[in-house]
This record gives structure tokens, sequence and C-alpha cells, in this order.
């Protein structure tokens, strides 16, 4: 290389080697608070709600905070906001349907935002607020529906305020869950596990997709039970259910009678724990369709009148159920015993299980269901037995039909040795206000050794 080209070379690396020394400044990004003034209280908005679809008139502004989130595809096309709780208020929840996908890139999760109120529609929907566009179906049947891409904008105003989100998480059991007044906020379960059901399975299955998502239920310790639903547009819907027990933190919803717990990823799933597993468990999946009940070990004893409980399969699920719509005695008592379950080895006893109803008239004592525990029954004798009444969470007349509940955790640690278990249903069948039937299922005691 001659003594020209080396200078020029030279030069080149002495202007290279001094942009490269040039400090540049990263730019920052501005946030641009919206210049707008609360007037109303989400609050306020759902007290002058109902199920009708109606235009919002008023030129109002409401806050609230972002609890979920579309970025890992479990929500799609709606947002779930609330109100910060306080000593004197619970938090409120309403959901926003938005004809937009990413919708976390400008509502993140914790962020206040701004909502314009008016010219939007408002309903109650299986008991959520929701706020957005008008729809009205092919029946002709209006509510509310997403707010066009772009409208929707201009209605949700993104705030500067970022608060995180244990500001906002509600823990609670899954008895507490089940409220409508918690629909759209953010909860978490603790000591909750995937049913047997799920175990194995993944997220999502397309065998057992119901409308476009996966139902698997979760169970506490108390034998309370929630679905968790996963959309198959999810990111981890192909990952397999964890078998653990732990806690779960989602926003809560509903569909018709069925509340659903939604994560917004899989971090909000946190299951390293053990399994709780019950030393005595019944769920009746072996059994025969309407035929008088028969399990080993289980007694179905008649006390007045002549009709034994039957045993039921529904939509897959086996129960044990006693109904006087098919009896004309004046009275019907009858018991379902289980077999005899040794608590020796075991401390904390707690027994829980799940009932429900259908075809009620009234609630009246005298078409009910009790529980109770024995020490000395003998397998056949209902008299001899001595037996002490247990208190337990049973459906009524405003229960869902079918819709199973949990009795909550019933207090066994007083009883040691041998026991049993014994489901009465006192009825009538010749009073038709008194008709009625009620359904027993997944019995279960759980304890430690």
């Amino acid at each position: 290389m001659n003594l020209k080209c080396c200078t020029v070379f030279l030069g080149i690396v002495m202007i290279l080697n001094g942009c490269a020394k040039e400090e540049f400044d990263v730019p920052k990004l501005a946030c641009n608070q919206p210049d707008l003034n609360v007037n109303r209280t989400v609050e306020e908005v759902r007290a002058i709600t109902s199920s009708i679809v109606t235009e919002y008139k008023y030129d109002d502004i409401i806050e609230a905070y972002v609890v979920s989130s579309d970025e890992e595809g479990n929500f799609f096309k709606t947002i779930s906001f609330q109100t910060l709780a306080t000593a004197k208020a619970p938090a409120t929840g309403f959901s926003v349907p938005v004809d937009a996908s990413n919708s976390y890139i400008d509502f993140r999760l914790g962020n206040k935002v701004y909502i314009k109120m008016k010219k939007q529609y408002t309903d109650i929907y299986y008991g959520g607020l929701r706020i957005g566009d008008i729809f009205v179906n092919s029946y002709n049947e209006g509510g509310v529906g997403r707010i066009s891409q772009n409208d929707y904008k201009k209605v949700l105003n993104a705030s500067c305020t970022m608060i995180d989100e244990s500001q906002l998480v509600k823990l609670v059991s899954v008895e507490e869950a089940l409220d409508d007044a918690k629909i759209n906020t953010l909860i978490e379960l603790k000591d909750v596990e995937f049913t047997e059901s799920a175990l194995g399975r993944h997220y999502y299955e397309e065998t057992n997709d119901v409308g476009g998502a996966t139902n698997w239920n979760l169970r506490d310790k108390t034998g309370s039970q929630i679905i968790f639903r996963t959309s198959g547009y999810a990111d981890f819907s192909d990952h397999l259910v964890p078998e653990g027990s732990g806690t779960i933190r989602g926003v809560l919803t509903k569909f018709g009678t069925d509340y659903q717990l939604m994560v917004r990823s899989e971090k909000d799933i946190v299951m390293n724990g053990n399994r709780s597993i019950p030393f005595f468990a019944e769920d009746f999946q072996s059994v025969k369709n309407n035929v008088n009940f028969a399990l080993p070990g289980w007694s179905n004893v008649v006390e007045k009148a002549t009709k034994l409980w039957k045993s039921i399969v529904y939509s897959g699920n086996g129960y044990a159920e006693f109904n006087t719509t098919s009896t004309t005695a004046a009275e019907n008592i009858a018991w379902l015993v289980s077999p005899k379950i040794n608590l020796k080895d075991y401390k904390k006893s707690v027994l829980s299980f799940r009932s429900a109803q259908h075809d009620l008239k009234i609630d009246s004592p005298l078409n009910t269901l009790e529980v109770y525990v024995s020490a000395n029954f003998d397998g056949s004798s209902i008299t001899k037995a001595k037996w002490t009444k247990l208190t337990a969470k049973v459906p009524s007349l405003s229960t869902p039909a079918r819709t199973f509940i949990s009795s909550g955790g019933i207090d066994l640690s007083s009883y040691t040795g041998n026991i049993h278990i014994a489901f009465k249903y006192i009825g009538s069948g010749k009073d038709k206000t008194l008709n009625g039937a009620f359904m027993i299922d997944d019995v279960k005691i759980f304890g430690e050794k």
C-alpha cells in the first residue's frame, strides 16, 4: 500500500473512531396525561344499570384499573377493569368489549384508565357490568357489544398512573369467590388444586371444548369448586395441568350460573405444593342410572314410607338422588349411609360433599336434606344408632337447579375410630308443594396423619 493510500485509510479510521466515541442520549418515552376530570364512580354507574341494554346519555367520566391482559391469548377482545378497594368499599369490576387485538400494549396491567361514558351502552350480563357499543343479534335481542377499532381509544383513555397489581388483587376462598360482586375483579385462590379429571390433561383439549375453551375444576380443602377456563388460543393451552396444589390468580368471570376463573398467563399459576388427598372419597361415577342406590358398603335405608335413594347418571355425572315427585306417601324419610370410615390414624379430619336440588317449590323443614355422623351404626338399624346432626351448607330454592354447591368444610376432629356419615332426606309425596329432589356427590374426608 503506498503512502497516499495509507493516509486516506488512516483518515477514515480516525473519522470512524471519532464517531464511535460520540455519546447519544437514549430517547425517553413520554406519557401524555389525559386532561379529564372524573365526576362519577363505577359504583354509581352500576347502581343505575340493569339487564336491559341502555344508552348512557350523560357526559360522565369514570376511572378504573386494568386487571386483564390479552398478551398471552386467554382473553379475547375484552378488557376487565376494577376500582381500587378502600377500607369502606370493596372493589367493583366491569368489562369493556373492544374490537381490537393486542390491547395489552396500550392498556397494561395496573394502568389507571379514564372511561368516557357518554353515548356508550351499559347492561348487567350474568351478574357483571358491561360498558361498550350496542349489539343486536339475529333474534333482535340487544346487548353490549364491542367498541369499534376506530373508537375504543377515544372511550378508553390510559393515564400515566400505574400501580402494582398487589394493590388490586383480593385473596379469597373458593366459596367467597362465587359472588357476583367480584365479577371482573382480580382474585387469588390459596391452597387449591385441579380435580382428578384434569390430571394428566392439557389446559385446553379439543375433545373437551366448550365455546372455544376447556373448563377444568379447581377444588380447595373444604371441597368447594370453581371452573378454571382456558382458551384454545392461550399461549400455554398445550401445557399440562399441574398436579400439585398452591395459589392461582386470575379474573373472575361468569357465564350462566357458572363462575369461572381466567388467568392472564401461566405465571398466575403457582402450584408447587403437595396435593391434598382424601383418605375417604366417593364420586359415585360407578353407579347405574335410575335404579335403587347400591354401592359396596353403603346402606340405603327407609325410615318412613317405601321409597329408597336412587342412583342417577346425568350428563355423564353419577350421583345419589332422592325425589318425592313419584311418591304419594304423606311423609318420606330415607337415609343414605356411608361405609365404615376409620379416623384412627388421622387428625384434624374434615368432611366435605357437594349437593344440588331440582324442582323444589318452597324451602321447608318438611322437605329438606340433613347430614349426620354416628360412631355406633351397625350397618342396618338407623333407630338403634346415635346420630349427631352436622352443620353443612345445602341447596335451597334460590340455588339454581342441578347446580352443585359445596357443603363447606365440616369439622370431624372430635371423632376417633370408626364413624358413618349419613344423608337423611325428609319430604312429602302427598303435599305437592313439598315436591322436589336433592342430589349428593363427591363425598370426601381429608385429614393429617
